[in-house]
């Protein structure tokens, strides 16, 4: 890939994104090969929503979750037929609900008691019933590395199990609402497919005991996404193989139970299908030591990339070459740690800490991998005033600009002086 890297470098300049299409259908194929035939799986948007990657996802049938009104417009104008959305999202606007309800999406999973007093005065405004799950926040889950959804105790997420019967006691009070279902959502970047299957089965038997104990129909069953991709040079991929096996004794069992007769098994993945397809690209301007530690400086930085930084994670980094001009062979001895930081006036605009690579030099790009997810639009392109990444895209070797990045000079002349 790093000449395509170098391709997309030369036309569109650095710092970049640039997602290969064909890494994002493999990891499709994979990932449903492995789930089989009972499970559906909805692209969770916030991972990463390009449009153009919400288009080609459509390609495949894939449903899509979304976690505000602006991610189901996205949806929405990439193809995305209402039927084939869902939402999710711990703290919904009237403007989101409002949203949701007027475009009639599959299934609302609401959070709190709040959300489902506001869906039923949306909702019979609209004089229309609207289908809803309750997101459960049972008392156990997925231990993650980094905590950032799961974790035990008290959480901004879904109902506790004690809150869930309290609604689920009084249903009918919410004449305009459908409750037909439950999600689990506990974990994130989970690498254990053992864990995965484990916890899958969990919620089946919570959400089966719910709906006995309350006589709520099973529409859909959602399990949240979870499935993880290595990012640490010691990390394993995902076995999808133990998962295959794992989740096909699930499907077994729930062909047994009658509640589950039609139910829809839902999986949100985000991050296994678009991770590994991208990387954040960057050119070096320079090289310098301070007090015996060896800095490299290149023109991107954690207002484009904020994921290192925030969850305090490497990412792997390779020396792709020079961007213009005259080629050189690239050093593949005499590697040095080295700090590779952007043109941020801070020092938390690290990108990497240590990074074990050839000391590069002036023109010479690197590119980040597993950049595909929670990259540009986790980031925070307006500190500092510094032009944003263009998003690009490569499928069987063609480019294509995704995204054009606004000119700071765009932005600026959006802004007012009123006094």
């Amino acid at each position: 890939m790093n000449s395509t890297v170098l391709r997309a470098a030369a036309r569109y300049g650095t710092p970049l994104y640039l997602y290969d299409f064909d890494v994002i259908e493999r990891q499709v194929v994979r990932l449903r090969r492995a789930l089989g035939p009972r499970f559906e799986l909805a692209y969770a948007v916030k991972a990463n929503p390009s449009l153009g990657i919400l288009y080609f996802l459509r390609k495949f049938g894939l449903s899509s979750d979304v976690a505000s009104k602006g991610e189901l417009l996205a949806a929405r104008r990439a193809g995305c037929p209402p039927s084939k959305i869902l939402s999710t999202g711990p703290a919904k606007s009237d403007a989101d609900i409002e949203a949701l309800v007027r475009a009639r999406v599959s299934i609302i999973h609401a959070e709190g008691e709040w959300e489902l007093e506001q869906l039923e005065k949306i909702a019979k405004r609209a004089r229309r019933t609207v289908r809803v799950g309750l997101r459960l926040n049972p008392p156990w889950g997925i231990a993650e590395k980094r905590v950032m959804i799961g974790g035990s105790g008290a959480k901004k997420f879904g109902f506790d199990l004690a809150s869930a019967a309290r609604v689920l006691r009084r249903k009918e009070s919410f004449p305009h609402l459908e409750i037909c279902g439950f999600q689990v959502f506990n974990a994130s970047n989970v690498l254990g497919a053992r864990l995965l299957v484990e916890n899958t089965r969990r919620v089946l038997a919570l959400a089966l005991s719910l709906s006995k104990k309350f006589d709520v129909p099973l529409r859909t069953v959602d399990f949240g996404g979870g499935f993880g991709v290595p990012y640490a040079e010691n990390e394993k991929p995902l076995d999808l193989g133990i998962l295959r096996k794992g989740l096909g004794g699930i499907a077994k069992w729930a062909a047994g139970e009658s509640r589950f007769r039609g139910t829809c098994f839902v999986f949100e993945p985000g991050r296994f299908l678009v991770a590994e397809a991208g990387v954040y690209v960057v050119k070096v301007l320079g090289t310098k030591k301070s007090r015996g530690v060896d800095y490299v400086l290149v023109d991107g930085g954690v207002h484009h990339f904020l994921r290192p930084l925030l969850l305090g994670t490497t990412h792997r980094v390779r020396l792709v070459g020079r961007a213009r001009g005259r080629t050189r062979s690239l050093p593949t001895l005499s590697r040095k740690s080295l700090v590779l930081a952007g043109p941020l006036c801070t020092s938390l605009d690290v990108l990497h800490p240590a990074a074990r690579l050839p000391l590069p030099e002036r023109g010479d790009l690197l590119a980040f991998e597993n950049a595909g997810a929670y990259g540009y639009t986790e980031s925070m392109p307006l500190f500092l005033s510094h032009e944003w990444p263009a998003e690009v895209g490569v499928r069987k070797g063609r480019l294509a600009l995704l995204r054009r990045p606004p000119r700071v000079a765009d932005l600026q002349a959006r802004q007012k002086t009123p006094f």
